[in-house]
Formats: structure tokens, sequence, C-alpha cells
């Protein structure tokens, strides 16, 4: 469903392999804040993501480096040009094998000061680097190397990149998230009408500045950048698969400020909605 996309990343399992496992080749983009119920796991293998989290943590992955998003962690993705392996587990997936997995939480060092360390992390690219390999070749049989890969892969995981937290920290972490995603689905639904920090703040019944405090913590963005980043979604979308003008797609997305939208328009894509319509159709001419 188009809307749920916005807001709630849908991860599709490979169609031979129960996780989301590619090679990712990207010129350079943005994703805005979004969540999904898997563990992800991206390895840059050359290049640069930013990934910012709920707090304000911001975690930069360059050459050689991962990072991790955990099931339901709202995060956003700041990318320039790049390649890297992306794994995406999803929870039914490991739940079948660890009991209250979903009390952990994932995280890896790039930078240990300790040698044992330092030659796990190397064990842990090795891993994914054969995971590829296997995938990619497909000899016979490849499916019980790649599985057993994914297997070791979860459990050095398990045991030297995650913390199971207390049960009363994951109800405190899982109220912050449910109360975020009603807003989000609330600004998604209704992005092109009028809404505001107040409006809002209005139908969920918070202070105004307590709700632009505390999604300014947990979303790094205001409302109002959430909003336009949520608007600007939908004309992207609208500008690559239709032929109507830039300003009725405006106007049907709630981007009636013109300066302000073209402004969040080109932070997002870095170009005018024309230049980026004919950029993007431009890759499926023959």
């Amino acid at each position: 469903m188009e809307t749920e996309k916005m807001r709630h990343e849908i991860v599709t399992s490979n169609p031979d392999v129960d996780v989301r496992f590619y090679l990712s080749k990207d010129e350079g983009s943005y994703v805005s804040p979004h969540w999904h119920n898997s563990l992800e796991i991206v390895y840059v293998i050359k290049g640069k993501v930013v990934l910012n989290l709920p707090r304000g943590v911001k975690v930069t992955a360059s050459d050689g480096e991962f990072f991790m998003a955990n099931p339901r962690e709202i995060h956003s993705v700041l990318a320039e040009k790049n390649e890297a392996l992306v794994l995406q587990i999803p929870q039914r997936f490991y739940d079948k094998y660890v009991p209250s997995m979903h009390l952990r939480r994932f995280f890896v060092d790039m930078h240990p000061g300790d040698e044992v360390e330092r030659t796990k992390l190397e064990r842990l690219k090795k891993i994914f680097t054969d995971m590829y390999v296997i995938y990619d070749v497909r000899p016979e049989g490849y499916l019980l190397r790649f599985n057993s890969l994914l297997y070791e892969l979860l459990f050095t995981l398990i045991h030297s990149y995650s913390e199971k937290l207390l049960q009363r920290d994951f109800e405190r972490d899982d109220k912050y998230f449910n109360r975020l995603k009603d807003i989000m689905d609330f600004i998604d639904e209704n992005h092109a009408y009028g809404i505001s920090t107040a409006v809002i703040a209005e139908k969920f019944g918070y202070n105004p500045d307590y709700m632009a405090r505390f999604f300014k913590k947990y979303m790094n963005c205001t409302v109002t950048d959430y909003i336009y980043l949520v608007r600007i979604g939908y004309v992207h979308r609208a500008l690559v698969n239709t032929n109507d003008s830039v300003a009725d797609i405006f106007e049907r997305h709630g981007c009636t400020n013109h300066h302000l939208s073209m402004k969040y328009f080109r932070n997002q894509y870095g170009c005018t909605p024309r230049e980026h319509r004919k950029k993007e159709q431009s890759k499926y001419k023959t």
C-alpha cells in the first residue's frame, strides 16, 4: 500500500531465502525517518552512509564499516555515492530460535581498541562478504552454505554485538515508539492538508511545546521538517509516475508554500522538481 511505505518500510525477503540480502549501488540519496520490523545491517564497501537514530545519535559508516538499525527503531539515512551490502532479517525469522529476542538491541563498535575485538570484527566482515560471494555465484547447494553463514552471523551478533534490555526499559521505549508511530501515521494520512504542530498536538492531547520537544528528540527533525519530508516523498513519486504539472502535484500534496516546498525539495534531491523528473525519466529510456 503506497501510504504505508512512507512511514513503515515493508521488508520483503528474497525468493529463495528467509531474509532480504542484496548489493546496493547508490548515487547519493536521503531516506526520511521510517521503521521496519527487521534488523537491518549495512556493510559499506565503498563510499559513505550516515544513519540518524533517536535521541540525536548519528552513526557514520565509510569504506569497510557497518551500521545497524534495530527493529522498530525510527531512523533516517543520508548517503553519499556508495556501494553497500544490505541484510534485513525479519523479527519473525530469529524469534524462532532465540526466546525474548525482542529485548535485544544490536550495535557494533567499528574502532575497537582491543586486539581480540578487532579479530572478532574482521571475522564478522568475512562472514558478510562470504555470504555475498556464495549468493552471487550460486554453486550447487549454495543455499546450504548461505544459510549456514547466516546462522553463524546471527550467533555472532547475539553473543558479541548485542545487549539485553530489562523488560521495563523495553516497555518504556515501546511506549515512546507507539506515540511516534501514531503521530507519523496521522501526518502521512493528512499530509495534503494544513496540519501543524498545534493541530497534531490537539489531535493527540499533548501540549504543543512538549510535543515539539518530544518529536525533535526522537526523530532528529522538527514536526514541520517531517511534514515536508512526507509531502516531498509523495511529490517525488508523482513526478516520476505521472505527467501531471509540478504545480498540480505540489498543491495536491499540501505544498502550498511554494518557496518553502522548493527549499525542502532541493535539500533532499539537489535539484528542481523539473530537473528531477527529467533525470528520473531518462533512466527508463531505451
